[in-house]
């Protein structure tokens, strides 16, 4: 059991690699802004690495801080600021800033009061904080609906990352609420293969949408 889940983390931490590695080959089509995207991607990957390192090698168990400031911040932050990056229409600028200034001010406040925060996965925090982040991918979608670009939907990359984003995290979402109980409420191999299905479906979807991203929408960006 614990080799297939093994197994499953390195196909996950290999699409995230290859989507990295095909982020930066292809960045130049895919907008100037999308530096902060790839450095998000990339962080991820490395935090991934360095766990199944710490695995594999040092048989470190305990992850739990390292997402906490890794992804839940780093990770999340620079999602953030490539969201904002993108929008041009200024009221959708200004819900955006909110949404970061929320973003960040969750995160300090849950690190103060919350004893366990560094310790035991923050889900009520995490799960304030995907809401946020749906919030900034509804309003890049909102922008994109209402312009041209809906013309040529299939070419405009952030739509790609809106979507395959929202698998990622949306999709895990009910997972992680269930996981506390997952034993009880569905067996654990089921859950694991949900889990896998989910963030191969997603990153998946953001490496498809690299090859149809088209380089008119880079040079605008």
């Amino acid at each position: 059991m614990n080799w297939n889940r093994e197994i499953a983390s390195l196909v996950i931490t290999c699409l995230m690699l290859l989507t990295f590695i095909l982020l930066i080959i292809y960045r130049k089509k895919l907008g100037k802004k999308i530096i902060y995207f790839i450095l998000a991607i990339g962080l991820g990957t490395f935090i991934e690495i360095m766990i199944s390192v710490g695995w594999w090698f040092f048989h470190v168990s305990n992850t739990v801080t390292v997402y906490v400031i890794g992804t839940n911040l780093g990770v999340f932050l620079l999602f953030f600021i490539y969201f904002h990056s993108i929008l041009e229409v200024k009221t959708l600028r200004v819900i955006s800033s909110i949404f970061i200034g929320l973003f960040l001010l969750e995160y300090v406040l849950s690190a103060i009061f919350i004893e366990s925060f560094f310790t035991h996965f923050p889900f009520f925090s995490y799960f304030i904080q995907v809401v946020l982040l749906s919030g900034s991918i509804y309003l890049v979608i909102s922008q994109t609906f209402n312009s041209d670009i809906i013309l040529n939907l299939s070419g405009y990359y952030p739509i790609w990352i809106c979507v395959g984003l929202m698998e990622i995290y949306l999709g895990v979402m009910p997972l992680l609420i269930m996981s506390n109980t997952s034993q009880k409420m569905m067996n654990a191999n089921m859950f694991f293969i949900i889990l896998f299905l989910v963030n191969v479906i997603g990153y998946s979807i953001l490496i498809t949408g690299i090859f149809f991203a088209s380089a008119k929408f880079g040079l605008k960006k």
